[in-house]
């Protein structure tokens, strides 16, 4: 069984930025391994029971120094890492998306991670859980994932043979969803680095890690993320000066892994 934990980042609509959505891929056993590495992990840096353990610096605890947080969320990716966890993100410019209600936006957002989910799971023959953070005015739409599939102009295509639950999940209510929120924080910060805000250095020593969980396939010799588990949208951009930011980002993540995007 598969888990993908999801959630959103960089909701604000910032033009010029990107609306992220995305999450972690972890089988029962990586699973198991980072619950207890995060569990570790937060004792030895000071975190207590009722702690948030997140990327963004506002909800670090009073008795976690700001050099002791940053250390504790760089093991959790390098966790992540070791135990070959995979991530799925999609990204989409504010300045398209505004044409879109909140709700449109989120769940064109879900219909693309699931589909690439559910390619994952196709290509291991492999079932598995889909969860959300929470998001009570989503819960009509996982129910119409679940039981339609995805159902866009004429495209059409199940979900339920592989994705056999969705479901909702909070801050607190298990150590994945720190994984999750510190992964998407790490590519959140990379991706607004790429449009200007950000140190390209701290980009280039956070990024590489990032680049290799991100699901990716060989085609013709070499990997490829994008289309995979790099998901970038619409994928076709007319206006020039829209398409311009979605060169310099392909281009920027591409450099900050050092090639691996």
């Amino acid at each position: 069984m598969h888990w993908f934990v999801t959630d959103e980042t960089n909701k604000n609509s910032v033009p010029g930025q990107f609306f992220i959505y995305g999450g972690l891929v972890l089988n029962d056993e990586q699973a198991v391994q980072i619950t207890d590495a995060v569990t570790e992990i937060r004792e030895r840096y000071g975190y207590l029971a009722g702690d948030s353990f997140k990327f963004n610096l506002k909800s670090q605890p009073q008795q976690v120094a700001r050099e002791q947080s940053k250390a504790a969320k760089q093991e959790v990716v390098a966790k992540l890492e070791e135990v070959g966890a995979r991530m799925i993100v999609y990204v989409i410019l504010h300045d398209i998306a505004a044409s879109k209600s909140d709700e449109e936006v989120m769940n064109y957002a879900l219909n693309t991670v699931a589909s690439k989910y559910h390619a994952l799971l196709v290509d291991e023959g492999a079932t598995g859980l889909m969860l959300i953070d929470r998001a009570d005015e989503q819960h009509a739409h996982l129910g119409s994932l679940f039981q339609f599939g995805i159902n866009i102009d004429n495209w059409k295509a199940p979900l339920s043979d592989k994705i056999v639950l969705f479901g909702m999940t909070a801050n607190n209510e298990s150590h994945l969803s720190s994984a999750v929120d510190i992964a998407l924080g790490s590519f959140r910060y990379c991706v607004n680095t790429a449009g200007g805000s950000g140190s390209e250095i701290v980009a280039s020593e956070m990024f590489p890690p990032l680049a290799r969980i991100i699901w990716g396939k060989t085609v013709g010799g070499a990997l490829r993320l994008g289309g995979y588990g790099y998901v970038a949208r619409p994928a076709e951009v007319r206006a020039a000066v829209y398409a311009a930011h979605y060169a310099t980002l392909a281009a920027s993540l591409e450099r900050f892994s050092g090639g691996n995007v």
